[in-house]
């Protein structure tokens, strides 16, 4: 496979930031499961924090399609890096861990999520944007990340208990039945 330089170098920064994010995670559910206490974060957030490696796995593998794109300009490139850059960012707000001293965990998880879900949400338009800048088209999976969108906005403007319970379980469902389509082929 004869590749253009600029190809290969936008697919290594591209896949260097989405493997800095992947090990931030590990790192993250790591000091988490490894720990002799009990942890800080309840099990919401752990489920955000294991979706959110889902999403760059999936993300990861995408790494292939930048490699049939020809002539690379710089405002492609920019546009290319954003998503793995964003992702990058939500990840290490969602990974601050709570401050020892801490005393009213909920307020500080309610803030974070506010963070959390705003820059998700933006990523989730990103990936809108790249998919039809580069098909020129809706695809079915971008109706999935529409919905991820207006979901993560409700998220991060509804902090109430049940709502974020009810957002990890629709983000899964949403993520799966993604993720399903791509891998069946029936994403056209």
């Amino acid at each position: 496979m004869d590749m253009d330089l600029n190809t290969l170098l936008v697919a290594l920064m591209f896949v260097t930031i989405l493997s800095m994010g992947i090990g931030n995670i590990l790192v993250g559910l790591a000091d988490i499961f490894n720990h002799a206490t009990a942890s800080r974060r309840d099990r919401v957030h752990i489920g955000w924090i294991v979706f959110l490696l889902i999403v760059h796995l999936n993300m990861f593998w995408h790494t292939k399609a930048l490699l049939e794109v020809e002539g690379w300009q710089f405002a492609g490139f920019l546009l290319t890096i954003a998503g793995p850059a964003l992702m990058f960012f939500a990840t290490s707000i969602l990974l601050t861990p709570p401050p020892d001293d801490e005393a009213d965990l909920v307020s500080f998880f309610v803030g974070l999520g506010r963070r959390f879900f705003m820059m998700f949400a933006v990523l989730q338009a990103w990936i809108v944007l790249v998919s039809y800048t580069m098909t020129k088209t809706v695809q079915i999976n971008d109706y999935f990340n529409i919905a991820m969108m207006v979901l993560a906005i409700i998220l991060g403007l509804n902090a109430r208990p049940r709502v974020q319970t009810a957002g990890i379980w629709t983000a899964w469902l949403l993520g799966l039945a993604s993720i399903a389509v791509k891998w069946t082929g029936t994403a056209t």
